[in-house]
């Protein structure tokens, strides 16, 4: 009675909490559909509704790897960095072992590829981008593959190259077009002009540069100063300093973000100093000087430092270059010290979760082990006891299906030894026939042979023309080849009047078989004459003056090119043939 009650008891708990799980994932699997409605038109939005989620660390199984991939997706959409790859590893992990959803597993491998390329391992990111693209292409959505070919057109920019990567970058072009993605195709259109960029082939570069920068006016895209600062390196790049000098100053006057103004000051400083404009390169190198950005302003000293150094000034260039010798040396010093406590701190939070998870753990795996021995015990019982019931007519059953098998065992070993019997009879008789007919065939040629010598003797004349004299020659070359006097191997004369010989013999024999397979040698040729004659497998090699294995291997390169199973017997092909 006691052990009936802890076992409804049991099975109370079990069926409440499904249920209070199952309303938990119905709230939560809103929750996530709602992050997917923003995640295009509003990120942030989206990044908002994903941290406002409580304690996304108890998350297991299918939800934890919803939210991990919805965070770096949210993340990549708000270009924050990623400090490491755990977060989408645990999406990736979860979708490879779970393939109800090859969709999502191949998000997970895209952006697993977008936090490696952050890491700067382009060629792991690579592999990532090439997976989720065969899956992409097979469905045909075009918005992720033209991401993709972003992506890797990105990659073999880095890698220098550039065919493989305006390639990609034309693919994705064509499928923004498509999508009527006009974000995508500015994006696409800089990624090109970059490109021939680097190539030097400035049309095509401000071609695009300006594509680029039209749209993004009339659409109010925030690309515009970044399309105005290229446009005045292409122009810088091409030698033509004056054309490149109004672009930059409009990128400075319309930037709003303080620090990339301070790089717009480093750029026009730069270009005033390549132009011999002291005074200006002066003015805007030593604006950059303020910059917060520490390798701005060690470029600004750098400069500063050629800038004095080409007009005589030597001490305030060892001023200037003792300034960007001491940033650097500071920067690579805290560069040490934060990889230090950074390293640190991820060592410190790991161990934390690492026990807090270890204690968590034991105490769950205590309760539910508890629950399922219990359960276990009461399942054995009853499937024992079960097992017992069963035991004796399975039994009986088993051993009436193992006596019906063995009879039909017996019954196809019959049959089989039958079909033997009888293909063995049938191979016998056609070698019997066929040995009869070539046994005629000596005798007929004997015959014409004493027939011809006693007309001689009598002095009549034998009338045959040409090719009579052809066939009685090949009936002789036939008959020592039968008798084993044959010495050494045939000429082409005598191949062509032993074919002729069977071309007769067995209604253009040779000439079908040219016709079946026009592939066939010489030697092939001679081999299924041989073996429509009748002759053995060691008579052909005594006739070849080779191995019985070459013979074998001969035949075996024979059966393919006539289309002959490995299973057929050629000798019974050929005589029927």
């Amino acid at each position: 009675m006691k052990t009936t009650i802890s076992v409804y008891a049991a099975f109370f708990f079990i069926s409440v909490s499904s249920i209070s799980c199952h309303k938990d994932s119905d709230v939560l699997g809103g929750t996530f559909s709602k992050v997917e409605e923003y995640m295009d038109i509003c990120p942030d939005t989206a990044l908002y509704i994903l941290n406002s989620i409580p304690n996304p660390e108890d998350l297991r199984g299918k939800a934890g790897a919803d939210y991990a991939l919805l965070m770096t997706q949210a993340m990549d959409k708000n270009y924050m960095k990623f400090s490491s790859d755990s977060l989408i590893a645990l999406a990736l992990n979860y979708y490879s072992v779970d393939k109800r959803e090859p969709d999502m597993r191949a998000k997970a491998q895209y952006y697993y590829g977008r936090v490696l390329l952050e890491s700067d391992k382009a060629e792991e990111a690579l592999g990532y981008f090439l997976a989720a693209k065969e899956y992409f292409e097979s469905v045909r959505n075009y918005k992720i593959l033209a991401l993709i070919a972003e992506e890797t057109g990105k990659i073999s920019r880095k890698q220098k190259k550039h065919a493989e990567a305006l390639a990609d970058f034309r693919g994705a072009f064509a499928m923004h077009q498509q999508l009527k993605d006009s974000m995508g195709i500015v994006r696409t259109s800089l990624h090109m002009a970059r490109s021939f960029l680097f190539e030097n082939q400035w049309d095509s570069s401000h071609y695009y540069y300006n594509y680029a920068l039209k749209l993004t006016e009339l659409k109010k895209y925030p690309f515009e100063n970044s399309i105005l600062h290229e446009l005045g390196i292409l122009y810088r790049s091409m030698g033509d300093l004056n054309a490149a000098e109004p672009y930059f100053l409009s990128a400075y006057q319309k930037e709003s973000d303080e620090e990339k103004k301070y790089m717009e000051c480093l750029s026009l400083g730069y270009l005033y100093m390549q132009m011999g404009r002291v005074q200006e390169a002066k003015k805007y190198l030593k604006m950059s000087m303020n910059s917060p950005h520490a390798y701005t302003r060690i470029n600004a000293y750098t400069y500063l430092y050629f800038l004095e150094k080409d007009i005589d000034s030597f001490e305030k260039a060892v001023i200037y270059h003792e300034k960007a010798d001491s940033i650097t040396n500071a920067m690579e010093a805290i560069n040490s010290e934060k990889l230090i406590t950074q390293l640190q701190k991820q060592y410190e939070k790991e161990k934390l979760q690492n026990n807090n998870l270890r204690m968590k753990i034991q105490y769950t795996s205590f309760t539910l082990w508890s629950v399922v021995a219990f359960l276990l015990v009461a399942f054995c019982m009853c499937y024992y006891y079960r097992k017992n019931r069963e035991h004796k007519s399975k039994i009986v059953e088993i051993e009436s299906q193992i006596r019906d098998n063995e009879e039909e065992i017996d019954r196809y070993q019959q049959e089989v030894e039958e079909i033997q019997k009888l293909k063995d009879l049938l191979q016998e008789e056609n070698r019997s026939k066929v040995g009869e007919l070539n046994g005629k065939i000596v005798l007929l040629a004997m015959q014409n042979k004493n027939l011809s010598g006693l007309l001689k003797e009598l002095g009549g004349e034998l009338a045959v023309g040409a090719s009579s004299e052809q066939y009685i020659s090949a009936f002789r070359l036939l008959l020592a080849i039968k008798e084993g006097t044959l010495r050494g191997k045939l000429s082409n004369e005598e191949r062509e009047k032993l074919f002729s010989l069977f071309d007769l013999l067995y209604s253009n024999y040779v000439s079908r078989l040219l016709e079946l397979c026009p592939s066939l040698t010489r030697h092939d040729l001679e081999i299924c004459c041989f073996l429509k004659f009748g002759l053995t497998h060691e008579e052909l090699s005594r006739i070849f003056q080779t191995s019985p294995d070459s013979v074998t291997k001969a035949k075996g390169r024979l059966k393919g090119r006539l289309g002959v199973s490995p299973q057929e017997d050629l000798v019974l092909y050929l005589s029927e043939f």
